[in-house]
């Protein structure tokens, strides 16, 4: 058991006969781990743009919100007539008569 470890610690098992076997092993093991290394930095990249989007739409989001009150607040009658009064327009005194046309038969 001993001896076993430490071949593995002075790395005799990478110099003797049959490895080869052995250094594919090891290649391979580095070629993946570069592979997830690489693909972990990709994900990283992704949370980073997806978070900078959510940041950006509630952005727009509070910006609609705040001139759709701004829109509302100038639709009312109230704003209407004091903007038109300036100009000398006036709110009618009587309510709007409904004129209805049938259509021939």
């Amino acid at each position: 058991m001993k001896t076993g470890i430490l071949n593995l610690l002075k790395g005799t098992f990478l110099v003797q006969e049959g490895a080869s076997k052995n250094w594919r092993f090891i290649l391979f093991v580095f070629f993946l781990a570069g592979l997830m290394i690489t693909a972990s930095h990709k994900v990283d990249q992704k949370v980073v743009q997806i978070a900078k989007a959510n940041k950006a739409l509630q952005a727009v989001r509070s910006e609609f919100v705040s001139v759709r009150e701004q829109v509302m607040h100038k639709r009312m009658e109230t704003q209407l007539a004091n903007r038109l009064q300036v100009k000398g327009v006036f709110p009618p005194d009587k309510a709007a008569i409904k004129i209805t046309v049938q259509a021939d038969e």
